[in-house]
């Protein structure tokens, strides 16, 4: 009993320890990003309407202070009886993630649009008409989806889980920060 009651402690504090240096890296996000957000978008009739798909999303962390950087790949298809058209976009937006301790999730915030480029070149100009409503779109999906859950079924998660009350953003990857 007297080795038992030693060994706890011990325990306690190889855990802690472990625990203590959790992260999540651009590579995790990206996979949840991957697995579990889905964006498509189709507004408009028959003869007038907007199609927008994600197929690929980038992370980039702590290129800027306190900022993580998302780049999607998206599909994108413009109906109108004269000139429709399908393009390729690539855009980059900058954000400041954020733990939510409730929901054990990553939130975006301050979404800000960095770039936009299309495939074929020469329809950018037409693309850019109707950026502002694509992007509204996408800025809206951003910031009102997590960008990452801990999973709690995953014990050593759950604890994490329970424990996380911040996150910061370090290059690479988000530290989950303890205590307040």
């Amino acid at each position: 009993m007297k080795l038992l009651s030693c060994m706890l402690p011990l325990t306690m504090l190889l855990l802690t320890g472990c625990v203590s240096q959790y992260s999540i890296t651009e590579e995790e996000l990206e996979g949840y990003l991957s697995d579990e957000i889905h964006f498509e978008v189709k507004e408009g009739n028959q003869l007038f309407g907007i199609e927008m798909r994600i197929n690929n999303i980038d992370v980039e962390l702590g290129h800027k202070a306190d900022t993580m950087s998302v780049t999607a790949d998206s599909v994108i298809k413009i109906k109108n009886p004269l000139v429709p058209f399908k393009a390729n976009m690539k855009t980059t937006f900058e954000a400041e993630p954020w733990y939510d301790a409730q929901s054990h999730s990553v939130y975006l915030k301050q979404l800000t649009l960095v770039s936009i480029e299309s495939d074929p070149k020469d329809i950018e100009k037409a693309v850019k008409q109707v950026a502002p409503q694509m992007m509204g779109f996408l800025t809206n999906f951003l910031e009102t989806q997590p960008v990452y859950v801990l999973d709690t079924s995953e014990s050593n998660q759950a604890l994490i889980a329970d424990m996380t009350k911040q996150i910061k953003v370090e290059p690479g990857k988000l530290k989950l920060i303890f205590d307040e």
